[in-house]
C-alpha cells in the first residue's frame, strides 16, 4: 500500500489486494445497508473520493479525485465523478507508469 499523502484515510473494505494507491480525504467503507467494498490489486484512489457499498473495484482501475463510487469498477478502468462513471479503459501496464509502480 502507498500513502503518498497522509491525512484522513479511512480504509474499512472487505478486502483490499495489494499494490493500492491512496491519497488522503479518502473514505472506504461500508455504507450499512449492502456491507463493504472489495477493492482489487494495482488500485489508484485520488483524494477526496469516497467508495462506498458492497461493490467490487476491480484490478488496475483508477479513481479520479472527489470521485462517489457507489457501483462496481470494472478492471482497467479511469471512472470519475458523483456518481463515478467509467471515463474510458486503460491498460495495466499504463495505470503502473502513470503512478509510478
Amino acid at each position: 500500500m502507498i500513502l503518498p499523502h497522509w491525512g484522513r484515510i479511512i480504509l474499512n473494505a472487505g478486502s483490499i489486494g495489494s499494490d493500492l494507491y491512496v491519497f488522503h480525504n479518502v473514505t472506504v467503507g461500508d455504507d450499512y445497508v449492502t456491507g463493504k467494498p472489495v477493492i482489487g490489486s494495482g488500485v489508484f484512489i485520488g483524494t477526496g473520493s469516497t467508495v462506498i457499498g458492497q461493490i467490487t473495484v476491480g484490478d488496475h482501475a483508477m479513481i479520479a479525485a472527489g470521485s462517489v463510487v457507489v457501483h462496481d469498477v470494472p478492471s482497467c478502468t479511469i471512472v470519475a465523478g458523483n456518481p463515478a462513471r467509467v471515463v474510458r479503459a486503460i491498460d495495466a501496464g499504463r495505470i503502473a507508469q502513470i503512478i509510478g509502480y
